[in-house]
């Protein structure tokens, strides 16, 4: 395993980054984790909304003030090269690599996106989506595995869905992105044993994307399973503290795909 012996994932001096920080479980997992990280740790909050970024920072520093707390604005479904060669420096404002114990990168950045196969004709729609939920996130986690690949324990975590096991009329997109970086997750571990990588299933929670999902899905059988979804849903704090216990626990097989309901 990627950790220091002796040493339990949220005891280490950290640098966490999360893609998609701005609201719902993004922002849960910026205030949850700084609340478990040492003094000294850092997290990095990127999203598109620069306003819920500000609230998600202020939440973070109440929630630890010894953990420092970065924003950016920043755009996954970008094409501009530039945006990919300076985050992360930009980001870590004169930090090293070499000042950390651990790194660790959560892309929960992502849309739902529901049309039927047939109907996909559009193809800049088409690529936009692939852009936000799958090339930004190849060239991302890239980034990262290169400024950090010296750093004794690396974590990387993929917030996937059910969807990218079962396939769901009209949500071809959806499920296709999440099958591809689960899949992407899966050769990430094999070619870097000394990284941790799970692909985690939040299971239905409250947020803007599920209710979202209400109101654009458009086949009637899925859109009754999600109806029924939300007579269990989960808030963000819920599913993230799961999150949080089975990194702690840190017995899954490097690249697995666990649902929130899953035993650990």
């Amino acid at each position: 395993m990627a950790e220091l012996p002796g040493k339990k994932m949220f005891s280490m001096k950290t640098v966490c980054i999360v893609i998609g920080a701005s609201r719902g479980i993004g922002r849960s997992i910026v205030v949850n984790f700084a609340s478990k990280f040492p003094t000294g740790s850092l997290v990095v909050a990127l999203a598109r909304d620069s306003e819920q970024l500000a609230v998600t920072k202020t939440l973070s520093t109440q929630a630890s003030p010894g953990v420092g707390c970065v924003t950016r604005v920043f755009d996954q479904g970008s094409l501009d090269q530039h945006q990919y060669d300076t985050w992360l420096q930009d980001c870590l404002r004169g930090k090293t690599a070499s000042e950390f114990q651990q790194a660790v990168i959560i892309h929960n950045a992502a849309t739902i996106g529901s049309e039927f196969c047939e109907n996909l004709t559009e193809v800049n729609q088409v690529s936009q989506y692939l852009n936000i939920n799958v090339a930004g996130l190849v060239a991302v986690n890239a980034r990262f595995m290169q400024e950090f690949r010296d750093v004794p324990s690396k974590v990387v975590v993929n917030i996937t869905s059910g969807s990218a096991l079962q396939p769901r009329a009209s949500w071809g997109l959806y499920g296709s992105g999440k099958a591809f970086r689960d899949m992407f997750m899966r050769t990430l571990a094999l070619e870097h044993p000394d990284f941790r990588v799970l692909n985690y299933a939040p299971g239905p929670v409250d947020t803007d994307m599920f209710h979202s999902s209400l109101q654009k899905t458009k086949d009637e059988n899925v859109l009754e399973a999600i109806r029924d979804m939300k007579k269990r849903v989960l808030t963000p704090d819920t599913t993230v503290n799961r999150l949080i216990a089975i990194l702690e626990k840190n017995v899954f097989e490097s690249g697995a795909h666990i649902d929130y309901f899953d035993d650990q």
